[in-house]
């Protein structure tokens, strides 16, 4: 074995480390005490495993410097109690020893060692190999840190998430009920149906009916917003005839069209016959996006409904109107759960912009993406791409 000879330039991050040394021969432990206390270490020193499990419990070292046969407990079976133990899991340690053919060097892998340095050898090479391992480990701990934030921003996230969802869906359902008593007798009162009422009060009973109706209506997009958060909603699935889907979506809207102004038309190309999807929730999207196109669309205007076959195997969902258009730099708004292109009481259209994202997030869990394209006053088409189910 060559002569000791420290470096005469102390690193700044050796002055905040700690070494164990883990060897029975006392002038070898000795001798690498002096050489990494030159070089700023702090050195602890153990004569046998034994030993060394109880110098960590008393103060976790930064890198452990193991013989491989000692008394007692050898370098191995030390190796392996430290990789179980989760204070030391992660101590990188340098397994030194005199055995240097391959199974040897296996063994010390296996048995959890970091990395492996053979006697005799050139004391500049083991401190630097020292050095190495320690700004190695300082790495990996940052980046395991790292990752424990993100993991545990994700559940903050997710829980948050879910806590808001179950809050809208409470909600929802708390006011629904007394919501209901108070369209029912408005609309009692309103038709005449305990006796005529004076047109004067009968109109305002229509009052009370409509708005309690609307009302009622955004409740069910909240509702049914929480109800298709992540991990919330469960798709089923099937083969489904689209001519059947687009034609109860369109019967759906129909009385929103006719009271609008806006005709609604439908084309399905030959090729599409079939998709696999969840019926309901297609339907559902289908609606939402027909009906935000009929709100922001004037009288005499168009809402086209377009079905296509995909190149990939999957299928488009095409709605183009002939309304009022949303600029480039508020498509990304009206996308926002209660985004809101038209803001203040000059609103035009009602709604608490829920019709678009709740489309979004429906397609979204069928895998698929929605894209709007659009201009001031040229209308709006948006695309739902839904991919084929394999």
């Amino acid at each position: 074995m060559e002569s000791p000879l420290p470096d005469d330039t102390t690193p700044p991050a050796a002055a905040r480390s700690s070494v164990l040394i883990v060897d029975d021969d006392a002038l070898l432990r000795e001798t690498m005490h002096t050489v990494l206390a030159d070089e700023g270490y702090l050195v602890i020193e153990a004569e046998d495993g034994v030993a060394a499990c109880d110098c960590c419990d008393a103060a976790l070292p930064n890198l452990i410097v193991v013989d491989a046969r000692m008394p007692r407990m050898d370098g191995y079976t030390l190796c392996r109690e430290l990789r179980s133990r989760p204070a030391t899991a992660h101590v990188p340690i340098l397994m030194v020893t005199a055995l240097n053919d391959r199974a040897s060097i296996a063994a010390a892998y296996e048995a959890g060692a970091t990395d492996f340095i053979a006697k005799p050898f050139d004391w500049l090479i083991l401190t630097h190999r020292i050095r190495y391992m320690l700004r190695t480990a300082d790495m990996v701990e940052v980046l395991r840190s790292s990752e424990a934030w993100l993991r545990a921003a994700k559940d903050a996230a997710e829980a948050a998430d879910r806590a808001k969802s179950e809050f809208l869906g409470n909600m929802s359902h708390e006011l629904r009920t007394p919501l209901n008593a108070v369209i029912g007798f408005s609309r009692l009162m309103r038709d005449g149906l305990h006796g005529p009422l004076d047109p004067r009060y009968q109109d305002f009973a229509k009052i009370i009916a409509d708005s309690g109706a609307h009302l009622l209506e955004l409740i069910d997009d909240i509702l049914a917003m929480a109800r298709a958060s992540p991990g919330s909603l469960e798709l089923v699935v099937r083969e489904v005839q689209v001519a059947d889907i687009v034609t109860s979506s369109l019967d759906i809207v129909r009385l929103l069209a006719a009271e609008a102004g806006v005709s609604c038309t439908s084309q399905i190309d030959p090729d599409v016959d079939t998709v696999h999807a969840d019926p309901a929730r297609l339907r559902q999207v289908l609606v939402n996006l027909l009906s935000n196109a009929i709100k922001f669309t004037d009288p005499g205007g168009a809402v086209g409904l377009t079905v296509r076959r995909e190149p990939d195997g999957g299928f488009a969902v095409h709605v183009a109107d002939t309304g009022i258009g949303i600029s480039a730099d508020k498509i990304a708004l009206a996308l926002e759960p209660f985004g809101q292109v038209e803001q203040g009481l000059s609103r035009r259209h009602p709604g608490i912009g829920l019709g678009l994202p709740l489309a979004q997030r429906l397609v979204e869990l069928h895998g698929g993406t929605i894209v709007l394209a659009s201009e001031p006053g040229l209308g709006t088409m948006v695309t739902a791409r839904f991919p084929q189910v394999r």
